[in-house]
């Protein structure tokens, strides 16, 4: 199993402006064009949200027309802080969808939604037919998780689509926090799309400064985790699990790079403290059969079969029907 997913934790939120959108008191007005505007969101954004989730870099090929404009998927979004993009476009569609990638320091990463483009023969662009025009409507797309591919847009995007480096409104986005602060928070975002090497420059700048920062020795452990450095995990986080020992997300971390640095001992000690930190409830469940299934493989490794027979047995029991662990156990069509 692998490490808790992030989305288990932070949940994700797709945000059309003020929850659903924000329009003029024209359009609020009229109720049946509301209806139609909202159904025109809602497309918009499913169509947005299957590109960020579209082609990996690699299956991204450009066509002639792209060559010619300078327009390359060869970037992701965690790449794109403060940069209009295109978003991933499938070969049979007609034009390319764009936006401003920034953050919010509430929210994290997000796609400000700004319209449509076509690009000629000759690479030049062109606005396209826009369904929501920006000066009407407001989306927004935040990006938890959703660390898609996109391309860069290139200087002669912006002035053949009028658009300025970087737009007005990201003054009121500006973060106002104090230098620690402000690195934790950015590197948690940056942990929370998926980019873990760019979250650590900041939470190691930040570790510098002051150790003790909030939330701090968490991001860093997680982060070494997801890059594959369990063993930087463990030394920036055991002092921290010492004073803190209640800390149930920071004890799956620590199990976590133990059983990666095949410390398999340790790991079986600090999986069933993590067990123990949960709730008995039915909101705990599918985690805690994801830290029983953790725990078994650990044992499995020592070669105490026992132990690891029975821990199997309660992530089983564990299990909510259609989580991960229930699956495992109960394959479609066995």
């Amino acid at each position: 199993m692998k490490s808790p997913n992030r989305a288990s934790h932070w949940v994700a939120i797709l945000a059309i402006a003020g929850g659903i959108y924000t329009a003029t008191a024209q359009v609020n007005d009229d109720t049946e064009k509301q209806k139609e505007t909202n159904a025109i969101a809602a497309q918009t954004a499913s169509q947005i949200r299957n590109a960020l989730q579209g082609a990996k870099l690699a299956a991204a090929a450009n066509d002639p027309k792209e060559a010619a404009a300078s327009l390359s998927y060869d970037v992701h979004m965690s790449d794109c802080e403060d940069h209009w993009v295109a978003l991933y476009r499938r070969p049979e569609d007609r034009d390319y969808t764009y936006g401003f990638v920034y953050i919010d320091p509430q929210a994290g990463f997000t796609l400000q939604y700004a319209g449509h483009f076509t690009i000629d023969d000759n690479g030049t662009f062109h606005e396209a037919p826009n369904a929501l025009p920006p000066d009407k409507f407001n989306l927004k797309i935040r990006l938890q998780g959703q660390n898609g591919i996109a391309a860069l847009l290139p200087p002669q995007a912006l002035a053949q689509l009028r658009l300025p480096e970087k737009p007005d409104w990201l003054k009121f986005y500006e973060d106002k926090a104090d230098t620690v602060t402000h690195k934790v928070r950015w590197g948690f975002f940056y942990n929370d799309i998926g980019d873990s090497r760019r979250a650590i420059d900041y939470l190691e700048s930040a570790y510098k400064q002051n150790p003790n920062a909030p939330r701090l020795v968490f991001e860093l452990t997680y982060a070494y985790n997801a890059v594959g450095r369990p063993g930087d995990a463990i030394r920036i986080s055991r002092e921290e699990f010492a004073r803190n020992p209640k800390d149930e997300l920071l004890c799956r971390e620590i199990a976590f790079a133990y059983l990666h640095l095949k410390n398999y001992k340790e790991a079986t000690v600090q999986y069933q403290a993590c067990i123990a930190l949960l709730p008995d409830s039915d909101t705990s469940r599918a985690e805690k059969s994801e830290l029983a299934m953790n725990l078994a493989a650990a044992y499995d490794h020592l070669g105490d079969a026992p132990n690891r027979d029975a821990w199997l047995q309660k992530a089983r029991d564990w299990a909510p029907k259609d989580s991960p662990v229930y699956k495992y156990f109960h394959p479609i069509g066995q």
